[in-house]
């Protein structure tokens, strides 16, 4: 008796289409109907839930960010709540910033910012463990297995970023609340930022 199976299907991040530049020589990657240098392509990305409140904020940002006329190298992605296998999909990204709730437990509207090399996702993991400091993003540990996948398959991030906004409420709702809204042009311009 034969047993037949699937087989699995490649896991590595695929290559993207790739060409050279007759004037200036560097490789070119497709983004969308953009075009933009491989070596420093920046992925921002939109993490949380829209029905929850505050924890949609990093959705809410996103969504701003897509009606700016941005660099052809930055891509924006509102990630939702799974957003980080989206990394998992990316190739030859120089930073990836992450806009997402985060509770430490200061005012309601309050912006984080941290940054980690490739090299220091060792770092990450410690500070993610530490019980002072466990809630830098509320998708923490999907962010730490997409970038251990990340690594392992090759495609992960040089610089990774994440911006967290401390979040007054996350029950049921679509709205932020008076908060975190009056802080998204904020958040919008730290963001910004870290794309020049």
């Amino acid at each position: 008796m034969s047993v037949k199976t699937d087989s699995m299907p490649d896991a590595r991040c695929p290559m993207p289409d790739t060409r050279n530049d007759t004037y200036s020589g560097k490789r070119q990657v497709e983004i969308g109907n953009r075009e933009s240098s491989i070596e420093n392509r920046v992925l921002v990305l939109g993490l949380g839930n829209v029905l929850l409140k505050d924890e949609g904020v990093g959705v809410h940002v996103a969504g701003q960010l897509q009606k700016l006329d941005l660099p052809g190298n930055v891509e924006v992605i509102d990630g939702g709540t799974a957003g980080l296998d989206i990394l998992l999909s990316q190739e030859g990204l120089y930073k990836l910033v992450v806009i997402d709730a985060t509770r430490a437990g200061k005012r309601p509207g309050t912006i984080y910012k941290t940054r980690f090399k490739a090299a220091e996702k060792d770092r990450l993991t410690q500070i993610f463990s530490n019980a002072e400091q466990s809630k830098i993003s509320l998708h923490q540990v999907g962010l730490i297995d997409a970038l251990a996948a990340a690594e392992r398959m090759s495609c992960a991030p040089e610089e990774i970023v994440i911006i967290g906004v401390e979040p007054r409420e996350m029950a049921y709702g679509l709205e932020l609340t008076e908060q975190v809204k009056q802080r998204l042009a904020e958040i919008v311009d730290t963001v910004l930022e870290e794309i020049k």
